[in-house]
């Protein structure tokens, strides 16, 4: 008989936006390796019911927690609930994320904020408030999700970039200021990865069409959501506690070659 991998057994893990996407992956990753998952999502129920059912079906325990990331009402009931119902929470997935694609000088006030809100002030509340139920606890790891708007230029994505690029900054202060209480932060940063939340960038088909066409893998490798979920988990193992503040990009190496015009 095959005893399963679960290093992550006995840990409550929240995955925010966890429902779809890349998030849906990592919070298959977390329930495969034994963790207690919480999904958080915002308007569509019916990914996260369904993902739900397949993780119980799997005998992880699962609870779902809608709450709006915009909204810092929201945020503050998102943690109180997980700490009503499961009284710890050991690692905390700051996955959710949302934008309005506008050039800068189209884009008005509201959009700006809409963008802000949900990505880095949404980050910055998840870890004060997350700070009391997680602190001191065994395998604590603060881990959020960025995106390649902050390395190179995308069409119409200058609010995104400039909203991630804050996540990013905080999770580099959150993991000097969240280390005295044993609480482990690093960001990762997923390549372009073909869901259907990604297929609205603008840059989407010919971001597509370029990587296949100049990458050195065979096969027609691209990054795939079960990548970035693999990541995610590495970083909340025991073996990982020592790497902090970083932003580890899972692009199978595109971020080095990506300016090439074609395969020579």
């Amino acid at each position: 008989m095959t005893i399963p991998y679960q290093p992550l057994h006995g840990k409550v893990a929240l995955v925010t936006g966890g429902s779809r996407g890349i998030g849906a992956g990592i919070s298959r990753k977390l329930a495969s390796w034994g963790a207690t998952v919480c999904i958080n999502y915002v308007d569509r129920s019916g990914p996260a019911k369904r993902l739900s059912a397949e993780l119980q079906e799997q005998g992880t325990k699962v609870t779902l927690h809608r709450a709006d990331l915009s909204d810092p009402v929201g945020v503050e009931r998102l943690i109180d609930d997980v700490g009503n119902q499961h009284g710890d929470l050991h690692i905390l997935v700051q996955n959710a994320g949302a934008t309005k694609f506008s050039k800068l000088e189209d884009a008005t006030l509201d959009q700006w904020q809409f963008v802000q809100d949900t990505n880095s002030r949404a980050t910055w509340l998840l870890a004060k408030h997350a700070l009391p139920i997680m602190k001191h606890r065994d395998g604590a790891r603060f881990i959020t999700i960025t995106n390649s708007t902050t390395t190179r230029i995308i069409p119409k994505a200058g609010l995104f970039a400039a909203a991630k690029g804050g996540l990013e900054a905080l999770t580099n202060y959150l993991s000097y200021e969240l280390a005295p209480y044993g609480i482990v932060a690093n960001c990762v940063r997923p390549g372009l990865v073909q869901t259907d939340v990604f297929n609205v960038r603008p840059d989407f088909e010919f971001g597509v069409k370029h990587e296949l066409a100049i990458s050195p893998w065979s096969g027609g490798k691209m990054t795939t959501v079960a990548n970035s979920a693999d990541v995610v988990a590495l970083l909340c193992l025991e073996e990982a506690s020592w790497i902090a503040g970083q932003t580890i990009t899972v692009d199978g190496g595109y971020r080095l070659w990506g300016g090439i015009s074609s395969r020579s």
